[in-house]
């Protein structure tokens, strides 16, 4: 019987190695799931928080953009409106320039320097010359520096002086005030004054 007992014994462990073999692979195989699981996990968290990472930072960048560009376009404009103030008052104070050289006496020599020039164009008759109100005083001078009969009307668009002439029968006119003068010049000043946006 101590045969059988101890070949009994032999087969218990026998057999209790085999279990205890068997739980350690199971643990064992347990353990390497668990790691593979967690360093599934563990990339995907990484691979999320990039993800969300970039989209913040491109979120940041455009919202940094789009301040930036804002603040340009304000910029811009305030500088538009600077350019356009400054602008108003040269051109404010070369108009009331011109206004007080009109109420000298060289003014009378443009005036018929002005008279002359037109009269090369306006060959035929019924010329008519459009003059300020003021000037109404130098039509005489006017009439003589054209050379030409001419009949004058009073316009008012001409603010500073100058002649502006028409001819219906010859289908043409000509603007030689002191007005489109000045206003001819605001392209030059925008061109030059070195106040350009860019």
């Amino acid at each position: 019987m101590a045969v059988n007992d101890d070949k009994m014994n032999k087969f218990y462990l026998a057999i209790n190695h085999y279990a205890e073999e068997q739980r350690k692979k199971i643990e064992q195989e347990v353990s390497e799931f668990k790691q593979r699981e967690l360093d599934e996990a563990e990339v995907e968290v990484l691979t999320e928080a990039y993800r969300l990472i970039q989209k913040e930072m491109a979120e940041m960048r455009n919202g940094i953009s789009r301040e930036m560009a804002q603040r340009e376009m304000e910029g811009r404009k305030e500088l538009l409106a600077k350019r356009q103030s400054i602008t108003a008052k040269v051109f404010e104070r070369a108009n009331n320039a011109l206004i007080e050289y009109t109420q000298k006496s060289e003014y009378t020599a443009l005036l018929k320097k002005f008279a002359a020039e037109l009269s090369k164009t306006f060959t035929k008759p019924g010329t008519v010359l459009c003059i300020k109100k003021e000037d109404e005083k130098y039509q005489e001078l006017i009439k003589e520096a054209f050379g030409k009969d001419c009949t004058f009307k009073i316009n008012p668009d001409i603010h500073i002086g100058g002649i502006r002439a028409y001819n219906s029968q010859m289908g043409i006119s000509a603007d030689i005030t002191l007005d489109s003068m000045l206003e001819d010049q605001r392209e030059w000043f925008a061109e030059n004054s070195g106040m350009a946006i860019v």
